[in-house]
């Protein structure tokens, strides 16, 4: 007899055990997931225009002649746009000037920036050259070439710093972009030339003749030709 009331007892456990199992299986199941709030985050935005708005009415698309015979920007105030297209080469010229230091001036060549800054659009002067687009900047003596599908392939300063081309008038110094003669710039199919100036003369010498030439698009280094008298 004892033994029939353990055993209906030991089942009454199990009976009670087994519901409590699927009664906490339903509240769990049946309990609302939280939802994991979205982490904050510091978001800064990238501006991938390289242009700046520029107000219709200042922005102008020009032959390389008409923009060579420019005086002044043709704007003031902000922004003045020149697009350019060659007729010679298929590429398009960009140049974006402020007299109000605007942070986005450069000269674009198709779409890509080659000079990072135009301080005065009388400076910059263009030639086309056995298929390649020549730069002058006057306002830092600096030569910048691309070929025909835009990629820049020569710049000057770059190129006087890693060949450290010497002062032949005084064989002391190398010389800089910035110890150029503006004004002794000369291009041809084929190579250019360019002096250096002295800031006084020494030993009847007032600076050094260079010439660079160039084979497709490899170019030499500036090589040393003659003094400048003065």
């Amino acid at each position: 007899m004892k033994n029939r009331k353990m055993l209906v007892f030991i089942y009454f456990l199990i009976i009670v055990a087994v519901v409590a199992i699927v009664f906490l299986t339903k509240i769990v199941l049946e309990r609302p997931k939280q939802v994991a709030e979205p982490e904050e985050r510091n978001v800064q935005t990238l501006d991938v225009n390289p242009y700046p708005n520029v107000n219709e009415e200042c922005t102008f698309n020009i032959s390389l002649n008409d923009y060579h015979s420019l005086k002044t920007a043709g704007c003031t105030g902000g922004y003045t746009r020149y697009d350019i297209a060659l007729d010679e080469l298929p590429l398009k010229i960009t140049i974006i000037y402020s007299d109000k230091n605007g942070p986005k001036t450069g000269i674009f060549v198709n779409s890509t920036k080659v000079i990072s800054k135009v301080e005065d659009i009388t400076n910059i002067k263009f030639g086309i050259f056995d298929s390649k687009l020549f730069i002058f900047n006057k306002s830092d003596n600096n030569v910048y070439v691309t070929n025909k599908k835009g990629n820049l392939i020569y710049n000057l300063d770059e190129e006087l710093i890693e060949n450290k081309i010497k002062e032949f008038a005084t064989g002391d110094k190398n010389i800089k972009i910035k110890d150029l003669d503006s004004s002794s710039f000369n291009f041809y199919d084929g190579g250019f030339e360019f002096n250096s100036k002295l800031e006084t003369c020494e030993g009847n010498s007032n600076g050094s003749h260079y010439k660079v030439t160039y084979d497709k698009e490899k170019f030499s280094k500036p090589e040393f030709m003659n003094l400048i008298n003065c």
